[in-house]
């Protein structure tokens, strides 16, 4: 189950950003994890479709998922950019 704990709008409105907790199983216990989704609230002219990107189970830390969080919002990252600033997030 995914429960959306933060959501931000850039500043002009055509990308809202969101932290996302969700649950994931080790042994026979559940353990929260952190993860962000970025939706464009404009729809591509081609498809009529908003672009969106997610990626889910980051991290178990919230502190360290907070952080990218507020980059990448103050960043103002794309959806075609979360794969990317995300790698560097977990290989630094």
């Amino acid at each position: 189950m995914e429960k959306v704990l933060k959501a931000q709008n850039s500043r002009d409105n055509s990308i809202q950003y969101s932290l996302i907790e969700s649950e994931i199983q080790f042994d026979n216990e559940k353990a929260p994890t952190y993860g962000i989704r970025i939706e464009s609230l404009i729809s591509e002219e081609k498809s009529g479709k908003n672009k969106k990107s997610e990626i889910l189970d980051i991290t178990t830390n919230y502190g360290q998922v907070e952080g990218l969080f507020e980059k990448v919002v103050n960043l103002e990252i794309t959806p075609t950019q979360l794969i990317d600033v995300t790698e560097d997030f977990i290989n630094s």
